[in-house]
């Protein structure tokens, strides 16, 4: 069931990567901070398409994120669903929850925070959300970013320092010396082998599997 979602506090930085992670990713020494404009930028980019390609969940004005936030969502209830599916998974904590109105307490409800489900529950019962507006209000996404979001975030960002600093449509290159330097580039006519379509990669998109969110109609 589809939600009106909105990001009540927005994270303070969307990036998956700090400055000095970048610099890493551009082969640079630590402290070098000569290139971070562009790293800085190249960063929100990488972090972007990564909420894209995990679909996440924006409200048309923050920027998508897996980094922690305070949301709201209003489920308007049709009286015969008995599970919620929160746009956003990784929930460190459940703010408030209503039904119809009233406000419930913890034991009404049951949470599965890595996977963003919501039940309403009566001891070992699991019950039917009334008809009406069910309102949910919680915190999710990482403080601390993991270490295999962290490492698919670098690769990305790797792929992009490289696909920069080389013309993508070069099948390849050869130089002869003797005389005077002679240059022949060879170049793909079509599609590029191991290009893609979208925002991440196949391989890291594998990576990034478990934080993948499923969309509910």
């Amino acid at each position: 069931m589809r939600s009106t979602f909105t990001v009540v506090t927005p994270a303070a930085d969307p990036s998956l990567l700090t400055i000095e992670q970048l610099r890493a990713a551009a082969g640079l020494v630590p402290g070098d901070a000569s290139r971070d404009a562009e790293l800085t930028e190249l960063g929100a980019r990488v972090s972007a398409d990564i909420a894209t390609a995990c679909q996440i969940r924006g409200d048309g004005v923050h920027v998508p994120t897996l980094r922690s936030e305070e949301v709201r969502e209003v489920f308007r209830q049709r009286g015969c669903d008995d599970l919620l599916f929160l746009a956003r998974r990784f929930i460190s904590d459940l703010t408030l929850v209503t039904e119809a109105g009233t406000a419930l307490v913890a034991d009404d409800t049951d949470l599965d925070a890595e996977a963003g489900l919501l039940q309403r529950i009566s001891g070992t019962r699991t019950l039917t959300w009334p008809r009406g507006d069910a309102v949910v209000e919680y915190t999710a996404g990482f403080e601390t970013v993991p270490p295999d979001l962290v490492g698919a975030a670098m690769d990305l960002a790797r792929l992009r320092l490289s696909a920069a600093a080389r013309d993508p449509l070069v099948k390849g290159e050869s130089v002869e010396i003797p005389d005077v330097r002679t240059v022949r580039q060879d170049y793909w006519v079509g599609a590029v082998p191991g290009s893609t379509a979208g925002p991440v990669p196949a391989d890291i998109l594998a990576k990034l599997s478990q934080y993948i969110n499923v969309a509910v109609a």
